[in-house]
């Protein structure tokens, strides 16, 4: 019996040594990148068309279990204001943040979160405008705030989104004491959980939405400048090459969320109104800029409608490489402002 019992152990580890082997050689011949993590492994097969079907073959057999992730994102309007950033929670946490001017060209950040991975806090929240709203969409139809120009509150109930404005559901919203006013509101994990039920059909999208993986050379670039012509405003980004992230200054604060992706946008932007709110074009094309891993790569970006994703191409028309990881993208009014060294 001892005989067999060892004989019949010593298959088992020939088979799985056999069974590793091969799927390290099937795994070598995929030339998966090495940050990929999120990335579904049918956009890794290397020269396939995927119009062509039998290029899917594999893309609905994940071979580690953390690829290919579906979530159901909803967007936070947060505040960016100086006296705003010390108090900043949760951004270390989102998958995406949209940051667009507005009035005064100070910046705000509509920050994406899993709904099922919600940090405790986010905040301080503010207000929404109409072209946050066009910018989530198709990626999520639900929306933090509390108020919003007339404008982006009647592009909600057009669109039928599902809002919840603090200005009516305000018991939901903590004010936290030692936090001026306006900047002292916040969301709880709890209060957001509680809301969440409210919504019936959540969506479930693909995520990340764009293509993930090894970094193609380009132009090194490690330290990012956006000149917000003021001091308590501009941004530096610097890359720390040990955590493959980047280090985000806005005027003298840290921020707590490190990107692995900087995306700069150049858009037409204006001023409208006697409250000096601003049109800002998120349909349409422009020049991009995308910084990963210490390196910036030149190209374009498109919207052809709200309800469609962004599209990011580099100068040649392929789309541009993301790292996996959260990814910070910034809209400009010139590229003029940017500066990569």
């Amino acid at each position: 019996m001892k005989f067999l019992s060892s004989a019949l152990s010593a298959l088992i580890l020939v088979f799985a040594l056999l069974c590793g082997a091969a799927l390290v050689r099937h795994v070598s011949l995929l030339s998966i990148p090495e940050d990929a993590g999120t990335q579904p492994l049918g956009n890794l097969l290397p020269e396939t068309d995927i119009r062509d079907p039998s290029a899917w073959s594999l893309s609905k057999l994940t071979l580690f279990p953390q690829w290919g992730k579906k979530k159901s994102l909803m967007a936070v309007l947060v505040e960016n204001h100086e006296e705003a950033r010390p108090y900043q929670r949760g951004l270390e946490d989102a998958v995406l943040i949209e940051e667009f001017f507005v009035e005064g060209f100070i910046s705000r950040f509509s920050a994406f979160f899993d709904t099922n991975h919600l940090p405790e806090s986010i905040g301080p929240i503010r207000s929404l405008r109409p072209y946050f709203v066009d910018a989530a969409l198709p990626w999520t139809s639900v929306f933090f705030h509390i108020g919003g120009s007339p404008e982006a509150l009647e592009r909600v109930e057009t669109l039928g989104l599902t809002s919840f404005n603090g200005i009516y559901r305000d018991t939901y919203y903590t004010r936290k004491n030692g936090v001026p006013a306006p900047h002292d509101a916040f969301l709880t994990r709890e209060s957001a959980e509680e809301l969440l039920r409210e919504v019936e059909d959540m969506e479930v999208i693909a995520w990340p939405p764009y293509t993930t993986g090894r970094a193609p050379d380009a132009p090194p670039a490690e330290t990012i400048d956006i000149n917000f012509f003021n001091p308590k405003h501009n941004v530096e980004y610097v890359y720390d090459k040990w955590k493959k992230s980047y280090i985000r200054k806005n005027g003298d604060q840290v921020s707590l969320a490190t990107p692995r992706n900087v995306l700069v946008l150049e858009t037409l932007v204006q001023e409208v109104g006697p409250f000096g709110r601003l049109a800002i074009a998120v349909e349409g094309e422009g020049n991009a800029l995308l910084f990963r891993d210490g390196k910036m790569y030149s190209g374009r970006w498109s919207k052809t409608s709200a309800s469609e994703p962004y599209s990011f191409t580099d100068l040649s028309g392929h789309p541009f490489i993301f790292a996996s990881g959260q990814t910070w993208m910034t809209v400009v009014d010139t590229l003029a402002k940017v500066k990569g060294k």
